[in-house]
């Protein structure tokens, strides 16, 4: 029995989808089968604003270390990486071409 999938419940993403259970394959055994399936690993990672948030499929994986997220974001300098909507044509390097 398949209890959640794309295809049988459009709301499958989520913490808790609601359970449409679904025969998907059957054999006779000896005796009554029971069994319970492992639960997704669930894992922490941190997002955008600092804020820890669940992941899963990635056993191990630990938040990043204020060190670490400042090698993302921070130059040579120890100086923010910062970008402008009204760019300088002054700072544009011209491209190559081809051959030279």
């Amino acid at each position: 029995i398949q209890l959640t999938s794309p295809d049988s419940q459009p709301n499958f993403y989520g913490f808790s989808p609601e359970p449409k259970p679904e025969l998907i394959a059957w054999a006779k055994t000896p005796s009554p089968a029971l069994a319970l399936s492992k639960g997704l690993d669930r894992d922490r990672a941190v997002d955008e604003s600092g804020n820890q948030i669940a992941i899963f499929g990635r056993v191990g994986s630990r938040p990043f270390l204020r060190s670490e997220m400042e090698k993302l974001f921070l130059n040579s300098r120890g100086v923010p990486w910062k970008v402008t909507d009204t760019p300088s044509f002054a700072d544009w390097v011209p491209a190559r071409a081809a051959g030279r």
